[in-house]
């Protein structure tokens, strides 16, 4: 399995399906600011999605609903945090609240969240919206801690702002696969990716504002600069490796069609390179 050709496949997949949703939305004063919301982006949450699924015996067509969904929350929440946060650029652009003012952000925002949600129901029943109910409150309290928590909260931090929405690819794939007896499993196996992509996200923050090339670390960034102090190498390395381990222990327990198991074991260390890689850096 190559991971790189089959992210970039789903990736144009779900650039279309965002692109008919878009069509279906009609209110003008909702769609100008939906679509700059949702255009762009690695689409990584709504790939694995449609990749578990496929993993788990499923036909990824059955994930594009949740892979939609999931992208819908996960651009939703970059828009809001960015006005939280006051950041001026978001996938190489100015931030949808620069171009478009916080209330119409905000607005716009609370509309698509529940029509995402709504899409899962209605695609995957109630069993999967009560679990992406869930998540996205604990995607919300990870803003908090983003904001206002203490270093000794980073791992929390961490695993709800990040993680919640990884849980929430997982989760899905397991609906969408015909096989909901597996989502506990496939929580906890979104939980650990979401936190190893998280961490390696914020070491390469601290990297780069010791090289002078980016701002003093922020949210969940800083709580790791002062957690970790000098040793801020070791402590990312140990946390990969336990969250790398945990999420190898976890897949033990499926059964994952023969083509995928190859891509299920090198996923953590595929998104480690892929982040790397794009700040200029070889390795953690």
């Amino acid at each position: 399995m190559d991971l790189l050709s089959y992210w970039l496949e789903a990736k144009a997949e779900i650039d279309s399906l965002v692109s008919k949703f878009l069509e279906s939305i009609k209110e003008w004063e909702v769609l100008q600011v939906s679509k700059y919301i949702l255009e762009g982006g690695k689409r990584f949450r709504g790939t694995l999605a449609m990749f578990f699924t496929e993993a788990l015996g499923g036909e990824r067509r059955n994930a594009y609903d949740g892979a939609l969904a999931v992208e819908i929350l996960h651009s939703s929440s970059l828009a809001l945090d960015d006005i939280v946060d006051y950041d001026l650029e978001r996938r190489g652009r100015d931030s949808a609240w620069k171009v478009f003012g916080n209330r119409r952000v905000i607005y716009v925002s609370n509309f698509l969240v529940p029509y995402a949600l709504q899409i899962i129901a209605n695609a995957y029943g109630d069993g999967a919206l009560k679990v992406s109910v869930e998540l996205w409150k604990k995607t919300s309290v990870g803003a908090l801690l983003d904001s206002f928590g203490k270093p000794t909260d980073y791992i929390k931090t961490v695993e709800y702002k990040t993680g919640s929405l990884f849980m929430v690819s997982t989760a899905l794939s397991a609906f969408a696969a015909g096989k909901p007896e597996l989502k506990d499993v496939m929580l906890e196996l979104g939980k650990h990716l979401g936190t190893i992509y998280q961490v390696v996200d914020d070491y390469i923050d601290i990297v780069l504002y010791k090289a002078g090339k980016k701002g003093e670390p922020e949210g969940s960034a800083k709580q790791l600069k002062e957690l970790a102090g000098e040793k801020v190498r070791e402590y990312v390395i140990s946390v990969t490796e336990e969250s790398t381990h945990a999420y190898l222990e976890g897949v033990k327990s499926l059964k994952i069609r023969e083509e995928f198991v190859d891509g299920i074991i090198t996923l953590p260390s595929f998104l480690m390179s892929g982040l790397l890689a794009e700040a200029g850096l070889d390795s953690l």
